[in-house]
């Protein structure tokens, strides 16, 4: 398995983590992410990772829609990661296209879409009261790729204003701040 889907199933595991956690009575709980509790913002990754897993399968490049609302946000999420998951172990990691932030390879694409997983685990734990340690390989890599983004990030909506904080802050807390997150 290369570093970049061990990274990207890394992410993934860990808003796993942070999903199970939740409880029954906090998915209306507003997140750091403006305008989405955290039902919504379930949701959010559930349709971004549904179309990275269409990709995988299919080849087929859409932008991602929010999944529909459910009654079971935990149940709609185990599907979404079993699919996104089950769909990267038959990817063509070369696989050259024009996907949502450019002309890249399938596996330059995985790469980039890791920070969300990852952010979202840190806003749904904020929105739950529970407590999640970043991982400082996870927060490096995903810093790196939404930089090399440039404004584009901001521009389009996926990330907020950069927070400002020390030189010398823990990367994890660099990188929130980059994404637009208080931590």
């Amino acid at each position: 398995m290369s570093e970049t889907v061990t990274n990207f199933t890394r992410a993934v595991e860990l808003f796993d983590a942070v999903v199970a956690a939740v409880p029954d009575d906090a998915w209306d709980n507003d997140t750091p992410c403006a305008d989405w509790n955290a039902e919504q913002l379930l949701r959010h990754q559930c349709g971004v990772l549904d179309a990275l897993a269409e990709v995988a399968r299919s080849g087929v490049v859409n932008r991602p829609q929010m999944a529909a609302e459910t009654d079971d946000p935990a149940g709609r999420w185990v599907t979404t990661r079993d699919g996104v998951l089950a769909a990267l172990a038959g990817a063509d990691l070369g696989r050259e296209d024009d996907y949502w932030f450019g002309s890249m390879s399938f596996e330059e694409f995985l790469a980039m879409v890791q920070w969300d997983p990852l952010t979202h685990a840190w806003d749904l734990a904020q929105a739950c009261g529970t407590s999640l340690d970043l991982p400082d390989d996870l927060c490096e890599v995903s810093l790196a790729r939404v930089k090399s983004l440039g404004e584009t990030a901001r521009r389009w909506r996926l990330i907020g204003d950069e927070v400002p904080i020390a030189d010398d802050a823990p990367i994890a807390h660099r990188y929130l701040a980059y994404v637009g997150r208080q931590p």
